[in-house]
């Protein structure tokens, strides 16, 4: 079965799908070829000045253009200057809160340019997991007290009826703390995030928080992302997204890193009561995800191999592993056990959830 783009004998652009069904794809006007991800739509139609994201080879582009394949795009936001240097950020905004201390030193940045205060359209948010060590959430807690900031605790929300996806916001005292919100995430797609998949990054932190932003009547706003100078491909690879909000970096601005950092907490009279190694609290964020290195995630399971426990779990019930490329949990928790010896450190990977 040809399931490839082709030109018909027209000239037209096609597309067989698995099932045998041939249908006629919506084309670039300006190259003459099929749309790539993130070029701007530019035919008449009701996706025109949208981004295009894919094809959709399962439905027709309308019920009155049943001939053509559908699309799926984006709305990308267009009429806020993207160059916005300094951490007196414009509005509207959302600053992503990972309950890290680079977040937070970014967070107290932010305050302070702004003299203590932050204004109504800037808001701040944690997306909780329900997989964060409690440390986090009590250093979440601690920011929002000493530093007399109104942060939105958000989690994801599945329902029965529609929205099927919604988030609920909730407090230090009510937040999930044995992983139920990833827990609804795994069953409602079967599935595992994965390498390949984060759906756990992008349903639980990402679609949150701009479900939230939206609720306001937001079309368009700054997203403001605690990525240092240090870390300039993730910066780079942040600002390259097009989305409906636009990604600001100030401490890659102002030339921050990890170094001014740890000495901004050393003398701060409050801190994350997780362990700095290596410059970097290892367990922060959902404690044992998959995207830690393998070294990182054996000492962790070391120290607290009760950790494993959900993790194990959940590879056991759904027949498959987070990780394709190393051993599964219980086999992790059963070499964590040894003496912590100089192990290899494979790839780590990042995502939205940083320090």
């Amino acid at each position: 079965m040809r399931c490839e783009k082709f030109k018909d004998s027209n000239g037209g652009w096609c597309y067989t799908n698995k099932q045998g069904v041939t249908k006629k794809l919506l084309v670039n006007l300006e190259t003459n070829q099929p749309y790539k991800r993130d070029e701007i739509i530019q035919n008449e139609c009701k996706f025109k000045g949208k981004v295009f994201t894919q094809y959709r080879y399962d439905r027709p582009f309308s019920m009155y253009e049943k001939d053509s394949w559908g699309i799926m795009c984006k709305v990308v936001a267009k009429t806020l200057p993207r160059e916005a240097p300094g951490y007196k950020i414009p509005t509207p905004a959302v600053i992503s809160f990972s309950g890290g201390r680079t977040s937070a030193f970014m967070l107290k940045q932010v305050l302070n340019a702004y003299g203590g205060k932050l204004p109504e359209d800037i808001k701040v948010c944690f997306a909780n997991t329900g997989k964060e060590l409690p440390e986090t959430l009590d250093f979440v807690r601690d920011v929002q007290e000493m530093w007399d900031i109104n942060i939105h605790w958000l989690e994801l929300e599945i329902n029965d009826e529609s929205p099927i996806w919604s988030q609920k916001e909730v407090t230090y005292e009510t937040a999930s703390r044995a992983g139920e919100p990833f827990d609804e995430l795994i069953i409602k797609n079967q599935m595992l995030p994965n390498l390949h998949r984060r759906l756990c990054t992008i349903e639980m932190k990402i679609k949150p928080i701009e479900r939230f932003m939206k609720s306001f009547g937001y079309e368009e706003w700054y997203s403001v992302l605690g990525l240092r100078y240090d870390e300039p491909k993730r910066v780079s690879d942040s600002r390259k997204q097009q989305q409906r909000y636009i990604n600001l970096c100030p401490m890659y601005d102002a030339k921050h890193t990890n170094e001014d950092v740890l000495d901004f907490w050393h003398k701060n009279n409050f801190d994350l009561r997780i362990p700095v190694v290596d410059g970097r609290a290892a367990a922060g964020n959902c404690d044992l995800c998959f995207l830690k290195g393998t070294k990182t995630t054996l000492n962790l399971l070391h120290e607290k191999p009760e950790l494993a426990d959900w993790w194990i779990e959940k590879e056991e019930i759904m027949g498959r592993k987070f990780r394709h490329n190393r051993p599964d949990y219980i086999s992790l928790l059963d070499l964590s056990k040894d003496t912590p010896k100089d192990y290899i450190e494979d790839e780590s990977f990042t995502c939205f959830c940083h320090d």
